[in-house]
């Protein structure tokens, strides 16, 4: 007799940005949030979020807040908001991210090396224009020619610009923070990796016309030259 399974259950790690709440009030949260949806459309979509605190306080109206823009929050991080986590429907995560619980898993069933899945790349040729937004989703995106002011482009991986890039960049969209923005010259107008953003205005400096490459180093987004 053959049984039909309901469910099947895979291996997967979902990436998760983590939001620490610094200040409670929901009006500040929400007007904070508004501004992060506009200024980042596209990664604000659908990111799942894990909510951590130093204390505990009120979660509701964050929640409620983030699910206004499109945010998913799934978790908090285990500690201070534990508490409030079961009666707004959350899950507690460890604060670690589970980096422990793996890396003992690892140690004591140890298993062979996986390949890494092979990342999907969508390929832009024509100049990406004022007001037009590209997405390459679950994969890299590449664009080779020039990405006008008021443009945005956007990928779960990585970003390429082969040509100038002066509109807006994001890349790990949903959450990767191993992933990265590289463009020939930049003059951008605001550049993200994984939520984490900063607008032509922190931008400025001997950086700008140059070739370089966007990434987190502990949470930070640091922009180098690319040499070469």
């Amino acid at each position: 007799m053959t049984s039909n399974k309901a469910l099947e259950f895979k291996g997967r790690m979902l990436s998760l940005t983590r939001a620490r709440i610094l200040d409670p009030d929901p009006n500040a949260i929400s007007t904070q949030l508004q501004e992060f949806a506009r200024q980042m459309p596209q990664a604000v979509r659908g990111m799942p979020v894990m909510l951590e605190a130093d204390r505990a306080v009120p979660i509701e109206g964050v929640i409620a807040a983030m699910r206004e823009v499109g945010m998913q929050p799934v978790g908090v991080a285990d500690g201070p908001l534990a508490g409030a986590a079961a009666a707004c429907g959350l899950a507690v995560l460890p604060a670690d991210g589970g980096q422990r619980s793996r890396s003992a898993a690892a140690t004591t069933e140890p298993a062979p090396a996986a390949p890494a899945p092979r990342r999907s790349a969508r390929i832009v040729t024509e100049p990406v224009r004022s007001g037009q937004q590209i997405y390459a989703a679950e994969g890299d995106l590449i664009v080779l020619s020039t990405v006008s002011a008021g443009a945005e482009i956007a990928a779960d991986g990585c970003v390429h610009v082969y040509g100038v890039l002066r509109g807006r960049a994001i890349a790990g969209a949903r959450g990767d923070a191993d992933a990265r923005i590289f463009c020939r010259r930049f003059e951008a107008e605001l550049v993200a990796v994984a939520g984490v953003y900063a607008v032509a205005e922190q931008m400025q400096g001997e950086l700008r016309r140059q070739a370089v490459q966007v990434w987190l180093a502990d949470g930070k987004l640091r922009i180098e030259r690319l040499e070469g």
